[in-house]
């Protein structure tokens, strides 16, 4: 079985470019996604339990889902989000990584600013639906959700960690207001 996967891999991995709308793709409010699993998707609300538990309940954040630690694209998304980590934290927005138990290597995370969070069992990931990706690989996916737990973007791509960041980026920024852009009140003394 494993020398089956590992020949599917390095045949899809070859034609990457032909398959790229089964592994990647953005779901906002205006996209349909393309794939058949029934997952969380953009409107609706991330589980409240586990934005609590993370830290990260009633604040806009960056939810990202990955394999393991120290395996190689693994490396490469939690390097690029944490070298936007001052652009995030510039529109207030929180950047989780997520991982299982089984995906925790050392002290990777010491060697991050970011948040780090061991999802037990896979327990988030399958109450929201994250599908296995070329049926083998635990799926990358990354979430953001606005202050109230809605999810305002999702985004799933196996073979380019990076573009995960640069996907968040964008929805998050749409998320802030620009500073000083904010509403204007006017104020009247009564007399």
């Amino acid at each position: 079985m494993m020398k089956f996967a590992l020949t599917l891999l390095s045949l899809l991995l070859v034609a990457e470019p032909a398959v790229g709308f089964i592994t990647s793709h953005v779901r906002r409010s205006s996209h349909q996604r393309h794939s058949v699993s029934m997952s969380l998707k953009v409107g609706d609300s991330f589980p409240a339990d586990a934005l609590k538990s993370w830290g990260v309940s009633k604040k806009a954040a960056v939810l990202y889902f990955y394999g393991a630690d120290q395996a190689p694209s693994c490396t490469k998304q939690a390097s690029a989000f944490d070298s936007s980590l001052g652009e995030f934290k510039s529109l207030g927005v929180e950047v989780v990584g997520v991982r299982n138990e089984k995906g925790v290597k050392g002290d990777f995370a010491d060697s991050y600013a970011q948040r780090f969070v061991v999802d037990e069992g896979d327990a988030v990931r399958d109450e929201i639906g994250i599908p296995k990706d070329l049926f083998v690989l635990g799926g990358r996916e990354t979430y953001v959700v606005d202050k109230a737990g809605t999810v305002a973007m999702v985004f799933n791509d196996q073979f380019k960690p990076e573009a995960h960041v640069t996907k968040a980026l964008e929805v998050a920024a749409s998320l802030s207001p620009p500073k000083g852009k904010g509403k204007k009140f006017e104020f009247k003394l009564p007399f």
